[in-house]
């Protein structure tokens, strides 16, 4: 039997609210994070598979974390299989990035931190595995190919068991095929080794993240990392909702907020923040930071209570 959730449910002002409960319902303790909540959509149809699960997700960009919190107030030991069928992805967990496109495969432990980040509209079928059900020594956050052998097998099962035309009992029984083939995907692939980041969006807001407070962050710097074009670099933010230089803006700003609010700087000065968040004239940060947010950075810090507002989040990895 299947089980659906959409935020379409709920009132328009609700709906991000209403995704945190779907997805914590659905899956485990996660805390996600998004700047599309003014309209935020999302749904979710899940299917019980005995031990296992099979979700398919189809949401706006988000980034979802498992904390250390979470883990403690919800423990649930097994793996996230999750396949990438539209738009990008991200899994980080233990110092490792698995950038997907659709047909990658990556898995995450649900024992320990992870992040999950989706930088554009996305769909994704994520597989619920048990920990005992696959062999030990797992690496998460490792990205797998599904578009031939074992892989494609294992991709080709996932999508019959979202049709709806599955019966429950043969889906039990195609589930039990997906676990085998998932762990001899799993045994079959190659130790992880540093890979040149691929050239897609996702890959380029990584990079600029890792490399935020650089004085030198530019287009070219960039495109040099990912080993591409200064034009194809542009091209890859055309289908966004910023250009790469509104991009490193406004996730500078969204750097400076967060240490506006963080009680642990707040003997920093405002000009010391916006220098280390890379803006080199206090006066423009300031005229961003208010045409951004709607409120100069000296009332963002002077409302800090003392704990840092999980709303000052972005949907991108720090």
């Amino acid at each position: 039997m299947a089980t659906t959730w959409t935020t379409a449910v709920a009132p328009p002002g609700g709906r991000f609210a209403y995704w945190r409960e779907v997805i914590c319902e659905a899956f485990l303790d996660l805390s996600p994070e998004s700047d599309r909540r003014d309209g935020f959509a999302g749904a979710v149809r899940q299917v019980g598979l005995g031990r296992l699960d099979l979700a398919r997700i189809d949401s706006r960009r988000q980034l979802v974390r498992r904390t250390e919190a979470d883990i403690e107030h919800a423990p649930r030991a097994g793996f996230y299989a999750n396949l990438q069928v539209r738009g990008a992805g991200q899994a980080v967990q233990d110092g490792r990035s698995a950038y997907q496109r659709p047909g990658d495969l990556a898995l995450v432990d649900t024992t320990r931190p992870f992040e999950l980040i989706f930088p554009a509209d996305f769909r994704q079928y994520s597989l619920f595995v048990p920990r005992e059900l696959l062999p030990s020594g797992v690496r998460t956050a490792v990205r797998l190919d599904t578009t031939s052998g074992i892989g494609a097998a294992f991709r080709h099962i996932l999508s019959a068991l979202d049709r709806e035309s599955a019966a429950p009992p043969h889906a039990a029984r195609l589930a039990q095929h997906a676990n085998g083939l998932l762990a001899l995907l799993l045994d079959d692939a190659e130790p992880a080794r540093p890979l040149r980041a691929p050239r897609t969006y996702a890959a380029a807001v990584a990079d600029i993240e890792e490399h935020l407070t650089d004085e030198d962050l530019s287009p070219a710097g960039t495109a040099r990392r990912l080993g591409c074009s200064v034009r194809t670099l542009h091209a890859l933010f055309a289908g966004a909702d910023r250009t790469y230089a509104a991009t490193v803006r406004r996730l500078r700003l969204e750097y400076a907020r967060r240490a506006l609010a963080d009680p642990a700087r707040a003997h920093l000065r405002i000009i010391d923040i916006a220098a280390d968040a890379g803006f080199a004239d206090v006066s423009s940060f300031h005229r961003a930071f208010r045409r951004e947010f709607g409120r100069s950075p000296g009332a963002v810090r002077n409302s800090s209570t003392g704990s840092v507002d999980p709303a000052l989040r972005r949907s991108y990895r720090r």
